[in-house]
């Protein structure tokens, strides 16, 4: 399984907003520049984001985005659905094989259960702890 690259554009682009959390909206540029995402698809992205109420945008000269909620409310599963659905691991023609079925389905529990743990706070807090320990290397 592979997250798509929409998913994995959208996750860097809440990451940045939650790293400035608080300091205003986030111009679309900065992020596209930070996270090495192309603005084209960025906009996009932040469109699905915005209408699934993770995001805000803000008109005018000092506009950009910022996040809708604070960082600890928002967790990876909630990006990802709002991206592409509901994580599915367990299709309904997998029931044929009751054991295949069952199997994936308690996997799927799983994974969901440690996306919706996983929140934009804990993901800042190690990016800044990563980017202080390459800092502390030099």
């Amino acid at each position: 399984m592979k997250l798509s690259i929409k998913v994995q554009y959208g996750l860097q682009a809440v990451l940045e907003l939650a790293l400035n959390y608080g300091g205003g909206p986030v111009r679309i540029k900065h992020i596209a520049r930070e996270q090495k995402v192309p603005i084209r698809f960025l906009e996009q992205i932040m469109l699905i984001l915005k209408r699934a109420g993770l995001v805000a945008s803000v008109r005018g000269k000092d506009g950009g985005y910022t996040l809708a909620r604070r960082p600890s409310e928002i967790t990876a599963l909630g990006v990802i659905e709002a991206l592409e659905g509901p994580v599915e691991l367990a299709s309904r023609k997998m029931k044929k094989t009751a054991v295949l079925y069952d199997s994936f389905v308690k996997i799927q529990q799983n994974l969901g259960k440690q996306l919706s743990l996983l929140t934009l706070e804990e993901i800042a807090l190690k990016k800044r702890q990563a980017d202080l320990a390459i800092i502390y290397q030099i």
